[in-house]
This record gives C-alpha cells, structure tokens and sequence, in this order.
C-alpha cells in the first residue's frame, strides 16, 4: 500500500532528525543535513516519486550508520592497542630496574624507582666525592648529599626518611587511595629535581676544565665500605675523570627519562 503525503512528510522530518543528531554527536561530514536537504530538493524540483526516494534515503542513511560505527570502532581498537603497547613500553622501561619492595601495599613504580634511586646513590653518586675536592662546588655537593641521603639512602642502611614517612601513610588507617598517589608523585617529583640537580652539576664540572680530569681515576682517595667500593671501581676503573662525570650524568638522565620526569627541573 502506498504512503501518503503526511506518512512521507513524517519520515522526511524523522530522518532530518536523525541526521541532524548524527552530525551533532557524531560526525558533520559523514551525515550532512544540508546534502540531505539538497538531494530532497532535487528530487521534489524533478518530480520523483518521494516515497521511493525517502525509502531509498532511510536504507542509505542505516548503511552509512553502520559504516561509519565500523570504521569508528576499528579506530578505537587501534586506539586501544596503541594505549596498550605505550603502557607495555613505558612498564618495560622502569622494570629494567631492580624493584625495593619496602613496603606489602606499595606500588610499582615507585617500588622500580625507589630501586633505581638506591642504585644510583650507592654505586654512581659516591665517584664524585673523588672529583668534587678542588672544584669549589664542595658546599654544593654537600647539600646534595644531603638530599640523596633524605631521598634515597641513609648512611646507616634501611630505608630513606623519605620512603619511611610514604610507609607511615600506608599504614595509616583509612588513608585513600588518592593520597597515596600524591604522595607517590611528590617523591618521583622530588627525586627529579634532585637528578636534574646532579645532571646540572655533572655539565657545570665538565665546563670547568680541571686538568686532572683527564687522567685515569685513582681510587684510593673513596673513602666507603670496601665491598661497595668495590661495585663502584667495577663500573668505573678505566675512566678518566671526565668520563666518570658523562657516566654518572647518563645515568641520573636515564632514570629521569625512563620515568619521564624530564618536566620536573627547577626553573633558573
């Protein structure tokens, strides 16, 4: 049975709505009222039969929705893959240090850069004790000593102050998970600021061109534990000054672009 002229009028404004709601939420170029309205001008100026027009419009229009949420879709799957493999990369980054699991409830990043920042204040950090003597940075470096120790490691061996007061907020009764994320943040932004600090140090060493530097490291002079000492000769022997200084700068660098925290730098 044929439509009549108001059934047709109903599924013309039906359908103008739709695509005005698509083009609204969704996307304008894929369904354009106005190309809509123009091809229903055309066929109303050309005489057409309307009704096998709006049928012809509203099968158009249910296959251009199921193309379009096809193709939207697969662009969010791909969305989601992408997401995925930037999370298994920047995971496979920070697993590539050794984790310090102080605490049953802490999380794993920090427990990876807590690691990493352990490593790196036992076994980089104290070669500049050897170079620091005569380069009047000497109050500098104590204050970053100070730091590290703070951050990251005690003389005394445990666990940084700063890591026992993150515990003491793990343990506190009813503690949200909202403020164990900031507190989280706040060590990894501290510990940037400092890293920067020492990467800075490291430049400004090299820029002051001691002569001594160019000669082999001699280790007599590091005053630590003998079996640290010797993890530090290890990573170190071959070296001349300067080199020891580009290798504690690349390491602080990697920790600091492998948690990308390279934002987190005090500003001149």
């Amino acid at each position: 049975m044929a439509l009549n002229k108001a059934e047709i009028d109903k599924l013309v404004a039906k359908l103008r709505e739709r695509y005005k709601d698509y083009s609204e939420k969704h996307n304008s170029a894929w369904f354009n009222l106005d190309a809509f309205d123009e091809r229903l001008s055309m066929a109303i100026k050309n005489r057409m039969n309307l009704e096998g027009f709006i049928l012809a419009e509203i099968t158009n229009f249910e296959k251009l929705k199921e193309k379009y949420e096809s193709k939207k879709k697969a662009k969010e799957n791909s969305f989601t893959k992408e997401v995925d493999r930037i999370i298994d990369e920047n995971t496979a980054r920070i697993k590539k240090y050794s984790p310090v699991i102080f605490h049953p409830s802490c999380g794993l990043e920090i427990s990876h850069f807590y690691g990493a920042m352990v490593v790196f204040s036992a076994e980089f950090f104290p070669i500049l004790r050897l170079l620091i003597t005569n380069s009047g940075k000497g109050n500098y470096f104590l204050q970053i000593e100070g730091k590290i120790e703070f951050l990251a490691l005690p003389p005394g061996g445990g666990n940084s102050k700063r890591i026992e007061d993150h515990i003491l907020l793990l343990n506190r009764a009813g503690i949200k998970e909202i403020e164990i994320e900031r507190d989280q943040n706040n060590y990894l932004k501290e510990c940037a600021f400092l890293l920067h600090d020492i990467t800075d140090l490291c430049d400004g060493l090299v820029d002051s061109g001691e002569e001594e530097w160019a000669l082999p490291l001699n280790f007599n002079k590091l005053f630590i534990e003998e079996r640290k000492k010797r993890k530090i000769v290890d990573l170190f022997k071959g070296l001349t000054g300067y080199g020891a200084l580009f290798k504690v700068r690349d390491a602080a660098s990697a920790i600091i672009e492998d948690f990308r925290l390279s934002a987190f730098k005090r500003a001149v």
